[in-house]
């Protein structure tokens, strides 16, 4: 319960709000608690059996997938530890022998202890990976000052009158330096590397089963650091026989190596196969071929964009909730909504086109992982170490610009901004940017009518009492632009919106209004003729008509009761349509 609340305080979300993710999120199948009962829960009644709920969880507040892996670990260890203490509890109520409730307490005190040197293995592991990511830097600094130093020399050897010796010392002073700096940092790396092995010893010989049909604890299997990948720059190699520096003079390239704790590994342990660098898993000549393939068959899916449009605006619908909160607009949303929408979109894109989950990433494509990521401007997307060399697909969405695009990139070191942040997660830099495969770019996002309306027409709209005045002056105000399924839900603060549309169809006719359908081919049609926005289905459109005199023109009309009507002017009164049913175009 105390470790539920605070990973819970670690994410920073009320209990309300994780109830929400969870439930926007699915991984509980419908199996979610109520609010009240979920309250109960955290609080520890019955939560020895809600391990579903307790991974749950733990996945919704984890920073990524190995803070997620290790409080995982805990998790679980401590309901072997609250199980046995209830077995232990029984047993005690039946009177065991002495020796055997002796055993079991010994038994509950190891585990307790491989509680504490699980929490100190974990450290231990983040304090390596920081040690090497200082001897990364102190190595990159080494190299930047050998080239800069070598190349001063040869200038000064060419011409003396325009570098001073002074620049020279200054430069070795800096390379000292920086020597020291790398020395002291990879001391740091071997003092954890050598504490990470005595805590894994230990965390072994604790894990031998104390008393016969017990079962000892596994300690927790050790996952590669990811760390974004380092140049390394050997410096016996910098310098050929006439003294000018080899990389600088271009004849042979820096060779890049992967700062991680593969690096001090035993070479006789050969990593198994769940935890090789997932970014070696392809070969390096079937990368961009898996790229291509899986750019085809995504391009294959959604030629127009329609349903990937869809997929974004039906996530952004869905967070909304228009039908019971009448808002519609993506700035009406929650901080916690905002952040949960990227989550919504994933989620509605495997449904949309069917995608089978991939074993890392979010599913497959083509036989190929691929990863979503989501934001609301370009750029802002945050990728963390262990995706690297993976493929994502990047979305954004501006609903202010009104804009979407997709585009597909496989995330290189070479291609990431240099900061980070706190999680170890960087953005593209704009030669990253730029190696994105766009899919759609600059597409145009769903148009709604109430978003372009006056904040002042919108208040009018909702200060009206009943739902159905409320439709009728939504169709009024929004005469021949798109009405969508949001706009009416919301105004109309109803599920079944639809039954007030229809009641607002004759109520408007006496107003000369009439309203077309984009699930109607005939009245899509209609709206197109007219050169009106094009009716697409889950679409509506409010028109107002006028009479067509004989000296109208050529201008297209719409015939009702064997009458033609062309679109009204401003000017034009208002005159009640027929109640016959319009009966296409005038010939």
């Amino acid at each position: 319960m105390l470790l539920l609340r605070e990973i819970r305080h670690g994410a920073g979300l009320s209990v309300e709000a994780l109830h929400e993710r969870l439930r926007i999120d699915g991984q509980l199948a419908g199996r979610l608690p109520a609010i009240s009962t979920f309250y109960a829960r955290l609080k520890g009644t019955n939560l020895q059996n809600a391990g579903r709920l307790i991974d749950a969880v733990v996945r919704i507040c984890a920073r990524d997938n190995l803070h997620a892996d290790e409080l995982l670990a805990r998790t679980q260890q401590l309901l072997r530890e609250a199980r046995l203490e209830g077995a232990t509890a029984d047993a005690d109520k039946a009177d065991e022998p002495g020796d055997s409730a002796d055993a079991r307490s010994e038994l509950i005190k190891v585990q307790r202890q491989l509680i504490g040197i699980q929490a100190e293995l974990a450290k231990t592991i983040k304090a390596r990976a920081a040690a090497e990511e200082e001897v990364a830097r102190g190595r990159n600094m080494a190299t930047m000052l050998l080239l800069a130093l070598a190349a001063l020399e040869v200038s000064t050897d060419a011409s003396a009158n325009t570098v001073t010796g002074a620049e020279a010392r200054a430069l070795r002073s800096q390379l000292a330096e920086a020597e020291a700096d790398r020395k002291r940092a990879h001391q740091a790396a071997s003092a954890a590397q050598r504490r990470l092995a005595e805590v894994e010893e230990l965390l072994a010989a604790r894990s031998t089963p104390l008393a016969t049909g017990t079962v000892g604890t596994r300690p927790p299997q050790r996952s590669g650091l990811h760390e974004w990948p380092t140049t390394r720059i050997e410096p016996h190699a910098l310098a050929s026989s006439n003294g000018v520096p080899v990389a600088a003079a271009g004849q042979s390239q820096p060779r890049t190596t992967r700062a991680s704790a593969d690096e001090d590994a035993n070479p006789s342990e050969t990593p198994t196969a769940g935890h090789q660098d997932h970014s070696q898993a392809e070969d390096p000549s079937q990368k961009d071929r898996a790229l291509e393939e899986v750019l085809a068959e995504i391009e294959g899916w959604d030629p127009d964009g329609s349903r990937l449009r869809s997929v974004i605006d039906g996530a952004a619908d869905h967070l909304l909730d228009p039908a019971h909160t009448g808002r519609y607009e993506w700035s009406q949303l929650t901080k916690v909504e905002k952040t949960a929408l990227a989550d919504a979109v994933g989620h509605r894109l495997r449904r949309e086109f069917g995608l089978a989950p991939g074993e890392r990433l979010d599913f497959k494509v083509a036989g190929h992982e691929v990863d979503v990521k989501f934001a609301r401007r370009d750029g802002r997307w945050m990728f963390p170490p262990e995706g690297q060399g993976d493929l994502y697909l990047v979305v954004t969405a501006d609903d202010e610009a009104g804009t979407w695009n997709v585009g597909l990139v496989r995330v290189l070191p070479e291609l990431m901004r240099m900061g980070s942040n706190r999680d170890g997660k960087r953005g593209l830099s704009a030669e990253g940017r730029a190696a994105i495969r766009w899919i759609h770019r600059g597409a145009p996002l769903q148009e709604h009518a109430l978003p372009q309306m006056s904040q002042e027409v919108a208040k009018e709209i909702f200060a009206l009492k009943s739902a159905q005045a409320r439709v009728d002056e939504l169709l009024l105000q929004a005469v021949h632009r798109l009405v969508t399924r949001t706009d009416l839900k919301a105004v109309a603060m109803q599920t079944d919106f639809a039954k007030r549309l229809r009641e607002a169809r004759p109520r408007l006719a006496t107003r000369g209004v009439l309203i077309l359908a984009g699930d109607r081919l005939q009245e899509a049609k209609l709206a197109a003729r007219l050169g009106l926005p094009t009716l697409t289905p889950g679409t509506w459109m409010s028109i107002r008509l006028a009479p067509a005199a004989s000296e109208y023109g050529e201008g297209p009309t719409v015939t009702i009761g064997r009458f033609p009507w062309r679109l009204a002017v401003p000017d034009d009164p208002e005159v009640p349509l027929p109640t016959t049913s319009w009966t296409g175009p005038a010939a």
